[in-house]
This record gives C-alpha cells, sequence and structure tokens, in this order.
C-alpha cells in the first residue's frame, strides 16, 4: 500500500503540473467529456463490484485493490478513442506546417491555399495524455505483477496473525516469481544470443515484452470464446426452449454440488467443534479453536443441525488433543473451513437463483398461452412497471430484439476476424477496420473517427471480459454475480484484467494500422502517447516479427473450436456432463430439472397456503372475538334479567336423529352456547 501510495503521488504530480501548464481555455474545456467519461467508468466499476462482491463484509484492502484493478482495465475504453483522435489532430497540425513550409517558397495560386486544423472535442495537451497513460499503464503493471498476487495468497492463508499470513504469502508467490525469474533470464540469453547489448533501457523493453507477449496470449483465449458465445448468447434468448431445457440442466448439475457443499460444511463444523472440546485445557489452542468455531453461521448450523442430537455430535470426542494443539493442523482446518464456508454460501445462492430463472421462465411460456404474466415472476425492480409493460416486453418484444443484436454482434465478429487477419497488410490496405477508420478520418472528421474507434474497442473489451467473468477454474476461481465472491476471486480477476490492459490497446492500434512497427508503414508521422510510453517493442526478434504478428491468427483457430463446441463435446465424452442438444443424457437431466422445479413450486404453494390459513383464522378469531362482545353487550343493555321460572321457559325439542332413532326431550341437554370467541368457527 505505501509503494502504490507513493507511486501515485509521483505521478498524480506529474498530471497536476501538465495541468497546470495549460492556458489554453478550449483545452481548459477539454477536459470535461473526460472527466464525464471516467466519472462513468468509476459508476461502472462500483456498480460492478457491488454486484460481484460484498463491499460490507470483505475487508477494505481487498474492494478497494479490486475497485482498482477494474477501474484501470475500463479507463482504456474511454482513453485509447481520445488518444487516437488526438494522433489525427496532431497529424493535420503536422501537415498544416509541411503545407506552409512548401507554399511559402513558392508563388502562384498554390502558394493561397491554407485550411486549419480545428482541435476534436475534448482536446487535452499531449503532456496530459501521457501521464494519464503513465498512471494506467504502471499502476496495472505494479498490481498485477507484485501487489496482487500477494493479496490472493494473503486471503487464502489460513494462519490466524497477519504476519503469520504474510509470510505464507511471501512463501507462495517465490515460486511464481523463480519461474518469471527463469523466464527473463531466457529472454536475456536469446537477446545476448542475437548481439544485442544489454543496458537498463533494453531490460526494461524484454520485461515489457515478456509482460505484453503473456496478456496477448491470454487475450487470443478469451477473444476466441467471446467473439463467439457472446453473440450466441443474444440469440439463444430469442429462443424460450431452449433457455428453459439449460436452466433445468443446469439445477439438475446444481443439487449434487449443493449436496456436497452441504456435507462439507457438517464435517468442517463437527471436526471444528471437536477440536474445542478436545482443547479446553490450552488457552492458546483454545482461542484459535473458537476463531474457527465463529465463522461458521449460527443459522446454517441450526439448518443442517435442526434436531442437535447427540447421533449429530458422537465424534466430537474423537479429536487426538496433541493433534489439536499443532499450529499446522489448526491453520489447515482455518483454511479449510473458510474454503467449505465459502463453498456452501455460493452454492446455494446459484441454487436459489437458477430455480427463480426457471419458474420466470416457466411462468412467461405460460403467458403465451393466457396472455397474462405471473405476479410470482415480478421483481422487485419491475415492480414499479406497469403490468402491460412487462408482459410485452418479457413476453413480445425481448425475443426479436435480441435476435437482431444477435445478428448485429455477429457481424461484428466476422468484421473484427477479418481485421485480425488481415491488418499487416499495408499496401493496398485491406484491414476492414484499417479502411473503416480511414473513411472516417476522410476531411479529419475527429468525431466520426473516435466513434469508430470506440465502438471496436468496446466490442472487442466487451468479448474478452465477458468471458473472463464467466470464466470457471474448479473451485479456485469463480465469479458470482450474487455478492458471494471470494477474496481470491476478485483479486484474481483483477490482475488478469490489468495483465490485459497493455494488449487490447495494442490489438486495437494495430488493426487500425497506428503502430508503425506492427503494420510496418512508413512515413507514418505522429505516434499516439500510448505508443510513446510503451515504444517499440521489437528488440526481440522472435516477439517483434513472430508471436506479435502471428499470434492473432490463433483467435480465428479457438472461435472455430467454440462455434462447433468441439471443448463442450470432448468434456461429455470423457463422462463430464455438457448441454448438448438432442441428447439422451442431457434430456434426462432436463426432466430432473424440470422435476426439482415442480416439487420447489408444491412446497412453496403449500406454504402460501399455509401462511393463508393462518391469516384467516387470525381474522376470524379477532372478528369472533368482537362480534361476540358486541352481542353480549347489547343483550344485556335491552334485555331485562328475569328468571326462567317467571315466563314459562320450556326448553325447546329439536327434531334430531341419531342412528336412526329420534333424540327425546330426556336424551337432549340443554347446552346453550357460549358467547365468546368461538362463536364464528
Amino acid at each position: 500500500v505505501f509503494i502504490s501510495i507513493t507511486f501515485f503521488s509521483c505521478v498524480l504530480n506529474d498530471l497536476t503540473k501538465s495541468i497546470n501548464t495549460t492556458n489554453n481555455f478550449l483545452i481548459g474545456m477539454g477536459y470535461c467529456p473526460l472527466v464525464l467519461e471516467l466519472l462513468a467508468v468509476f459508476a461502472l466499476t462500483f456498480y460492478l463490484l457491488n454486484k460481484y462482491g460484498n463491499w460490507r463484509k470483505q475487508s477494505i484492502v481487498v474492494s478497494g485493490a479490486t475497485f482498482l484493478g477494474w477501474y484501470m482495465s475500463f479507463i482504456i475504453i474511454c482513453v485509447l478513442p481520445l488518444d487516437v483522435v488526438i494522433t489525427f489532430y496532431n497529424r493535420c497540425e503536422l501537415e498544416k506546417e509541411r503545407i506552409a513550409l512548401t507554399t511559402s517558397s513558392s508563388t502562384g495560386p498554390a502558394a493561397n491555399i491554407s485550411f486549419e486544423c480545428e482541435p476534436p472535442t475534448g482536446y487535452v495537451p499531449d503532456d496530459f495524455l501521457l501521464s494519464l497513460w503513465r498512471i494506467v499503464y504502471w499502476s496495472a503493471q505494479l498490481m498485477t505483477w507484485l501487489i496482487l498476487p500477494l493479496m490472493q495468497s494473503y486471503s487464502t492463508a489460513g494462519d490466524f496473525t497477519s504476519l503469520g499470513r504474510m509470510k505464507t504469502a511471501l512463501i507462495n508467490n517465490a515460486i511464481y516469481y523463480g519461474i518469471y525469474l527463469i523466464i527473463f533470464m531466457l529472454l536475456v540469453i536469446y537477446a545476448v544470443f542475437k548481439g544485442i547489448v544489454i543496458n537498463t533501457e533494453h531490460l526494461k523493453v524484454i520485461l515489457v515484452s515478456a509482460s505484453n507477449t503473456w496478456g496477448l496470449f491470454l487475450l487470443v483465449g478469451l477473444l476466441g470464446y467471446g467473439l463467439v458465445e457472446v453473440p450466441r448468447q443474444l440469440w439463444y434468448t430469442g429462443r424460450r426452449d431452449y433457455r428453459l431445457n439449460k436452466v433445468y440442466f443446469k439445477l439438475d448439475q446444481k443439487v449434487q454440488e449443493k449436496n456436497d457443499a452441504e456435507d462439507a460444511y457438517r464435517d468442517a463444523f463437527k471436526e471444528a467443534r471437536s477440536v474445542l472440546n478436545a482443547v479446553k485445557n490450552d488457552h492458546s489452542a483454545r482461542s484459535k479453536a473458537q476463531m474457527i468455531v465463529s465463522k461458521f453461521d449460527e443459522s446454517v448450523v441450526g439448518h443442517l443441525f435442526p434436531s442437535r442430537s447427540g447421533a449429530d455430535f458422537a465424534t466430537l470426542t474423537d479429536a487426538d488433543p496433541i493433534l489439536c494443539t499443532d499450529d499446522k493442523y489448526l491453520i489447515r482446518l482455518h483454511q479449510r473451513s473458510i474454503e467449505v464456508i465459502q463453498m456452501y454460501n455460493r452454492a446455494n445462492s446459484q441454487w436459489k437463483t437458477l430455480m427463480e430463472e426457471a419458474m420466470f421462465h416457466e411462468d412467461i411460456q405460460q403467458a403465451t398461452l393466457t396472455g397474462q404474466l405471473s405476479s410470482t415472476s415480478v421483481s422487485s425492480w419491475d415492480a414499479v412497471i406497469p403490468s402491460n409493460v412487462r408482459y410485452s416486453w418479457h413476453v413480445v418484444l425481448s425475443r426479436p430484439i435480441a435476435k437482431v443484436f444477435g445478428v448485429f454482434l455477429a457481424s461484428m465478429t466476422v468484421f473484427i476476424l477479418i481485421s485480425e487477419c488481415t491488418f499487416f497488410i499495408v499496401s493496398p490496405t485491406v484491414s476492414p477496420a484499417a479502411l473503416l477508420l480511414q473513411t472516417a478520418t476522410h476531411k479529419f472528421h475527429y468525431t466520426s473517427t473516435q466513434l469508430v474507434s470506440f465502438a471496436l474497442l468496446t466490442y472487442i473489451c466487451c468479448c474478452a471480459y465477458w468471458t473472463l467473468f464467466r470464466l470457471r477454474i474448479y473451485k479456485y476461481y469463480h465469479l458470482d454475480s450474487h455478492g458471494l465472491t471470494d477474496d481470491n476471486s476478485l483479486l484474481f480477476s483483477a490482475a488478469l484484467l490489468c495483465r490485459l490492459t497493455p494488449p487490447i490497446c495494442l490489438n486495437l492500434l494495430g488493426l487500425i494500422h497506428l503502430d508503425s512497427h506492427i503494420s510496418h508503414e512508413k512515413n507514418h508521422g505522429v505516434e499516439t502517447q500510448f505508443t510513446k510510453l510503451m515504444g517499440h517493442l521489437d528488440l526481440l526478434p522472435i516477439l517483434a516479427k513472430g508471436i506479435n504478428i502471428y499470434l492473432p491468427f490463433l483467435i480465428l483457430l479457438f472461435c472455430a473450436l467454440t462455434y462447433y463446441k468441439l471443448g463442450t463435446r470432448l468434456l461429455h465424452a470423457i463422462g463430464m456432463d455438457q448441454f448438448i442438444d438432442s441428447d439422451d443424457v442431457t434430456m434426462d437431466a432436463v426432466s430432473a430439472g424440470k422435476a426439482l422445479v415442480q416439487l420447489e413450486r408444491n412446497k412453496r404453494g403449500r406454504k402460501e397456503n399455509r401462511v393463508r390459513v393462518e391469516r384467516n383464522g387470525e381474522r376470524s378469531v379477532e372478528s369472533g372475538r368482537s362480534f361476540g362482545w358486541k352481542r353480549q353487550r347489547e343483550e344485556e343493555e335491552n334485555v331485562p334479567f328475569v328468571e326462567r321460572e317467571e315466563i314459562g321457559y320450556d326448553p325447546p325439542v329439536p327434531s334430531m336423529t341419531r342412528g336412526g332413532s329420534s333424540l327425546g326431550p330426556s336424551q337432549w341437554t340443554d347446552h346453550p352456547s357460549p358467547r365468546n370467541i368461538f362463536d364464528d368457527m
């Protein structure tokens, strides 16, 4: 934290100086759009962090580091298009100076030719933009390679003290840093073998090149999946049967995971309780055992152990007192308890979400027949929307709109893939992205240029980030959209996003031919401020003329694998159930999931009926009590008190039969109804 604060203070100081040296009113006004864009990215990052994490319960350091990592990655969506359009403006100024020098030495009509370069909307000085890139790039590198990995290991360590957790984090990361050091030394040896002089500047270029190459490999894999799945998922949104069957399938898969999580929770709690009972006489070990037991929620324990019977805790006295006082054993138990609790909370949350989603899709299908959307499908956000608007959107409009957007994004995918495969061909220009940008910049239409670069960059970032947020690495990494993501997954996602920032920028600049050392274009003119910061990473031939140029071709291969679902079919073939249409195993799982939804509906229906009966009973009791008191009060006020003998009272003989025989007066006993709360009942 101290290193980060010192670093950001130095860079912000440089940024402030560049702002203070600017006196141009137009430039000062140009900061407003950029500030608004940065605030919009800030709001988006805060929303996503609140959606996937829980800043109220998680450590403020974890939430802050995750927020900073995400923010530095999302910020390129608004900074890089601005850098591109300012670069074209600087080229216009350069062309203007060249024409002025040419016409000053000539006479005739050509000498009167002149034009003005109007600054684009949101123009900021080059020094400011360069300082902003310095903040974004070096903060991302510092976090992804140093701060976030240490915080990951610190958050997953089971030690009971901060010093012990930091020691464990350093030991765990020493292995990874050793691997990185070996790779770096191999690159240095390769550079020496190629005759490159090793100095400080070249070492910096080697480090940056290695980091960007690692991120480019990651970007290729994420884009290879996202460029296909993003438009396909939108298209599937318009297929109600497909979506409902997939939710049924997920529910059937989640049942086993939910049961396993409950069993693991029970075992961990019983083991923690047994350790607590075994270390009654050891104060140090007992305090650690109490810390472990306190991690378990009492409400969850009461749900999993409803009776608290002796059979549930029969193994509490089996723990070895000597083993229970061992710090290594307690650390492992503490770490396992944290993982088990997180896994249980996540499994239950996902189960409830899938169940609600399945019921919602069933209600939509029912609404297509009845013409009315069930009120049980209305969320808290939809409660303020009129019912006819909800019906029109969910039942009528959402399907065609989703399919239209799916087709549009599919065309964007084809556009990006062709550009990825042809961006290194400069003469003639065949890259669709470069051609589109050249058309937009014709006669220096800066707004069109910024919109085109913004659209391309936004779609690339959305595909890569969407894949990253959906990625699951067994129990190590999983982002839960209901605020139940663990600290390790949040920090790991921030590290991966920071690692993706430079490769995405380099990839876009290569697509639109704004990096001369990638496109090998001569007379390129002015470079972007991002390129000035990064430099041209062509020191190592294997990276400059090999991986950085031809690696994007692998995106096309990954897209083909994703389109034909070869990975899904392979996993399904080796026994890992995957959702595949018209497959017997999949259909069995769909049927089982549908039965689970029906059971849940019946359970909720019985609960609602029970609540309704209890509510009606309470109302009947209240109305009966008030009616009885009112009738008794009226009779006491209006009827005088007389003895039965005085008015010749004869008890009535009702016509009642029992077992076919009539009951006479001698068999009937006078029992007037009491005037109390049971009258109406």
